[in-house]
């Protein structure tokens, strides 16, 4: 018999399947994710500032009043389990204070559900849980110099939610219960799930899914979604004509089952006749961590530790390369914005980004953190030019696109001689990551060398391959190239 905790309760109520597949056959990869490490490295950092301070700030007022502060105490009944982050227990009374710790910047309805569990679940030992709080990160608060625990954290009262939430949290907790301990769910496809096709019960029991699912149609809700799966249509080239789609969706689908490239030469012509040389084209790697480790930052903040700039002078010019990375947490981000700033012209040439929003909203910042900056960062967004946007306004349609813009659904279908498979690293996240270790000495030798001879060359693909793309779409708008038609 399966006892339920707290983490499973949540992930029934995120995927029921997904979550008695994991219970029942071993059906989560054993070896978590980098990414899972790393959301667990954080909440342990968080769990421990956390405690320290709660020790520090409320454990001598908690004695005073007759209780004891406790830490990572269990509370156990026949069907539940779960252990509690912070506790103020009078075991005299019989009652306690319940804190939970997040890793987060704000009280989310999850964080709400995961206490009114605890509260369930430890009210049937015989405590009475007086009060409830969440205790989480300030997304206001500035690292200046020393890091100020009373100021990092919030404390919030949520025992008003948690109450409101009580009831409901009962029934579901004992349907959890009797699911997971219930016989194997139905086969099916799922069609709500965050995770679309890459759900674990799906993969359990389907492994000849279509390479080009009718998830993958753009924006499509789960009404439509479900239409379709019902029907047994899961292949986008089956799709019915009469289906009922909005006119981009449509057209995704038509460009697939016709295998039809659609290019719009005089559109994209008319964007790229409004760049300017010199044309840099420029990448950043950021990481986000829950304590901010330089001053000026604040907890997840986006900090700036890598950039890739190719730069083309004039036409027919060579292409040049410049790079940074910070070799440390305590290397100033402003070293790089200088590097950066020695490589650009501070007033002139069209900045070619893939995803605007991303590298302006880190020049802002930067602008605020280092103002010495600040007028070249912001004549840099005002310069910039979203190379992203010929495939986002569908200058350039694609059935190799699948729908997607990001620039690694566009660059193999384009430029199929570069590939991000062939590098030892292939995503942002891994990217900043690894940053993360390095930086940290996790690693030696060969193996420390070899981490930041990644971390530049997937930085450097990333700026590279706008160049390249750049290139293909100024050929496709000569006089002479090909028209629409298969590609």
């Amino acid at each position: 018999m399966h006892k339920l905790t707290k983490t499973n309760f949540l992930q029934y109520l995120a995927c029921p399947e997904e979550l008695w597949l994991a219970m029942n056959t071993g059906g989560h990869p054993t070896t978590p994710s980098l990414s899972a490490l790393h959301m667990m490295e954080q909440g342990n950092l968080i769990d421990g500032l956390g405690r320290t301070y709660f020790e520090d700030n409320f454990a001598a007022e908690i004695a005073e009043n007759g209780s004891e502060a406790r830490f990572q105490e269990s509370f156990e009944t026949d069907q539940f389990l779960v252990r509690a982050d912070m506790l103020a227990v009078n075991d005299q009374a019989n009652s306690l204070v319940l804190y939970e710790v997040k890793a987060t910047t704000s009280s989310k309805s999850d964080h709400i559900l995961d206490v009114a569990f605890q509260k369930m679940v430890i009210a049937s030992t015989g405590y009475t849980v007086e009060r409830c709080y969440l205790v989480y990160l300030d997304k206001n608060y500035v690292l200046d110099d020393e890091l100020m625990l009373p100021e990092l954290f919030v404390v919030e009262d949520v025992s008003d939610q948690v109450n409101e939430a009580y009831q409901g949290v009962k029934a579901a907790a004992a349907a959890a219960f009797a699911y997971i301990n219930g016989p194997e769910p139905a086969r099916r496809i799922t069609v709500g799930c965050g995770n679309k096709l890459q759900c674990a019960f799906v993969a359990y029991h389907y492994t000849d899914l279509p390479s080009y699912p009718v998830h993958d149609i753009a924006r499509i809700n789960v009404k439509k979604l479900e239409a379709l799966v019902l029907d047994n249509i899961l292949d986008i080239m089956e799709v019915p004509a009469d289906f009922k789609l909005s006119r981009p969706q449509r057209l995704q689908v038509d460009i697939a089952q016709r295998n039809q490239v659609i290019i719009d030469h005089k559109a994209i012509a008319k964007e790229l006749e409004n760049l300017v040389y010199p044309l840099y084209f420029l990448d950043y790697e950021t990481f986000a961590y829950a304590v901010p480790f330089q001053n000026g930052h604040r907890p997840y903040q986006q900090l700036l530790f890598q950039y890739s700039l190719h730069v083309i002078q004039s036409p027919g010019a060579a292409i040049s390369h410049h790079e940074y990375l910070l070799r440390d947490k305590q290397e100033l981000v402003s070293q790089l914005l200088f590097s950066l700033r020695e490589n650009m012209d501070a007033e002139s040439g069209t900045v070619l980004v893939w995803n605007k929003s991303f590298e302006q909203g880190r020049n802002k910042e930067c602008a605020d953190i280092y103002p010495a900056y600040a007028d070249f960062l912001l004549s840099v967004n005002d310069r910039v030019y979203d190379l992203r946007d010929v495939f986002q306004k569908g200058f350039y349609l694609h059935p190799g696109f699948k729908g997607k813009t990001s620039l690694k659904s566009v660059l193999p279908v384009l430029c199929p001689e570069l590939s991000y498979e062939t590098l030892a690293i292939q995503n942002g996240g891994e990217a900043n990551i690894k940053w993360h270790h390095w930086t940290e000495g996790q690693f030696q030798g060969d193996e420390n060398d070899s981490t930041k001879e990644a971390l530049l060359a997937y930085c450097e693909l990333d700026t590279w391959a706008m160049v390249r793309i750049w290139q293909e779409l100024e050929q496709v708008t000569r006089p002479g190239s090909a028209g629409n038609g298969p590609r």
